[in-house]
This record gives C-alpha cells, sequence and structure tokens, in this order.
C-alpha cells in the first residue's frame, strides 16, 4: 500500500520516480508501476509516483474543458492500493508550470531523492516540453540519475490511455471502458437530499453529487453498480438522468441499494459503475416505473452474480 505524500512531506531513502497525471490509473499506468517497482527493488530504492492535482490541462488550457476518468479523491483510493511505496501529489498552478525541463528534474533530485527515472513513451518534462532521452541521460549523468523509457502498453492492437477510455465511457461503453481500466469505473460523491420520489414509490435513493464538476459522467441510462458502504460492497441501482417521469429538468444521480434502509445524507460514497442495463426512458405512471425498476434489480443482480 503506498503512501501518500503532499505538501512538504518528502520520502525517506533515494527514489526510483515517474511522473504523470495519471488521470484513471489504467492498466496503462499500472504496467508503468509495476516497471518502476521492479526496477526499485533491483536497484534498492524506493518507488515514487509524482502526479498532479489539478490535472495540468485545467491549468494550461482552461479554455478546452478535460472530463476526467479519477477526481482527486478517487485517484488516492486507486493508487493507495499498489504495491507503491510513495505517491506525491504536487500542487500544480501556472508558477509551477513555469519550471522547465532541467530545473523540474533538478527539483527531483534535490528534493526527492531521485536515482532511477522511469519516463512513460511520449512524457514530456517542463514548460520546455522536454522529452529527447539523449538530453534526460545527458542530465541525468550530472545529476545523479539513470533513465529509461517504458514501452507502450497495448489492448486490442491500441495503446491504453485516458484518451481512449474517455471515449469510451462517453460512448456508454461500459465494459468495455473497464477492461481498460481494470477496474469498475469509480463514480463517486457526497450523498444530498433529494425529491424522496423514489421512497414514495418504494425505491429509497440516495442522490449523488460528484466533489468535482469537471468528473466523466456516463450517459444518462441505468447501471448495475457497486457502493462502497462501512467497508463494505453493497449492490445497487443507479439511474444517471432527468428522471422524465415527473417531468425532471435537472441531471441528477441516483443509487437505489435494495434492502438497504439506513440514513446516508452527507455521506461520501465510491461507486463501481459495473455494466450498463437500460437507457433513461419516461413512463406513463409512477407504477409503471416502480415494475421496470423491479426489473432492473432483477438484471442488476443478474450482471454482479
Amino acid at each position: 500500500m503506498t503512501h501518500i505524500l503532499t505538501g512538504n512531506q518528502r520520502p525517506e531513502g533515494p527514489t526510483a520516480v515517474t511522473v504523470g497525471s495519471f488521470d484513471g490509473v489504467h492498466l496503462g499506468h499500472r504496467f508503468l508501476f509495476d516497471r518502476l517497482t521492479q526496477q526499485a527493488r533491483q536497484q534498492n530504492l524506493k518507488s515514487l509516483v509524482f502526479t498532479f492535482d489539478p490535472h495540468p490541462l485545467q491549468v494550461l488550457r482552461p479554455e478546452q474543458p478535460l472530463k476526467l476518468l479519477t477526481t482527486r479523491r478517487e485517484k488516492e483510493f486507486l493508487l493507495a492500493g499498489l504495491d507503491l511505496d510513495y505517491t506525491y501529489f504536487q500542487h500544480f498552478d501556472k508558477p509551477f508550470a513555469a519550471l522547465n525541463g532541467a530545473d523540474f528534474l533538478r527539483m527531483l533530485t534535490r528534493d526527492f531523492g531521485m536515482k532511477y527515472l522511469l519516463t512513460g513513451h511520449d512524457h514530456r518534462f517542463g514548460s520546455d516540453g522536454m522529452r529527447r532521452l539523449d538530453e534526460i541521460r545527458h542530465l541525468g549523468e550530472q545529476m545523479g540519475f539513470k533513465v529509461q523509457t517504458a514501452d507502450v502498453f497495448e489492448s486490442e492492437g491500441k495503446p491504453v490511455n485516458s484518451t481512449r477510455i474517455r471515449g469510451l465511457l462517453s460512448e456508454g461503453q461500459i465494459r468495455a471502458a473497464n477492461r481498460l481500466l481494470g477496474y469498475d469505473y469509480l463514480l463517486s460523491g457526497t450523498v444530498v437530499h433529494g425529491s424522496r420520489f423514489g421512497r414514495r414509490i418504494g425505491f429509497p435513493t440516495a442522490n449523488i453529487q460528484p466533489e468535482n464538476d469537471a468528473k466523466l459522467i456516463p450517459p444518462d441510462g441505468v447501471y448495475a453498480v457497486q457502493s462502497y458502504i462501512d467497508g463494505r460492497l453493497t449492490s445497487g441501482v443507479m439511474n444517471i438522468g432527468t428522471r422524465p417521469t415527473v417531468n425532471g429538468k435537472h441531471r441528477q444521480i441516483e443509487i437505489h441499494f435494495p434492502g438497504f434502509e439506513d440514513d446516508l445524507y452527507g455521506r461520501f460514497l465510491l461507486t463501481h459503475t459495473v455494466d450498463f442495463i437500460r437507457a433513461e426512458q419516461k413512463f406513463n405512471s409512477p407504477e409503471a416505473l416502480a415494475r421496470q425498476i423491479d426489473r432492473d434489480i432483477a438484471q442488476m443482480r443478474e450482471v454482479l452474480d
């Protein structure tokens, strides 16, 4: 389990480092992390993932809205479960972005004890976009670190990257996206008060307010999900949409947990989106909707079994 570092916290001892946004913490990233931990053990170093919050593109290109696969809290959750010694979250702002590649690598060497650097195949360092391996190796000789570049991780003949996964999720291809993520897509947030319509028809729901407006929300519809409640995975049916049966106006995320009665208001839920069940639709009556929810629950249980 990795130790999360922030602010002035620093690792103990010399390190093997990889750097990136790592949005999604997907199989391509995990391939890189596995290589990093392998090299760290061989060289008697501590493995360190150096990542950023917020995502650099949100600072450098605010006019181009970015849909995040992982919020800060979700990324911490995913990284904490990996076989890494340390993860450092660097606050990314314009002053930090102004560092050139050489100064950035010097900072990693001076402040984080970097003795080995593993780069992704397309990674650039600093405001000058340093990426040439011979240039980085030359700096490594001066500063005292070795450098290697990882191979590209592919699935079905294509690189696994965050852009590809965002595309699949935006199209509602949940299972395909989950295969590339290596886990079921996380959709987390705080439970807030709603209209209580679900409770009135016998299906109380937890209304989820995502913690970050930039979080990628899958298309409207009904999904089979599992949420962590009191440390246990609890199965549920999630609806994303405007609730046309009651003439809803605003897009909402609601989860019904069959058989669960406890109060969840104000609690933060981490939810795995396992599979798409059906598109959202308008029903002629609340009773017709209730009958469909019963069918959705049956299908959810079949999916999760």
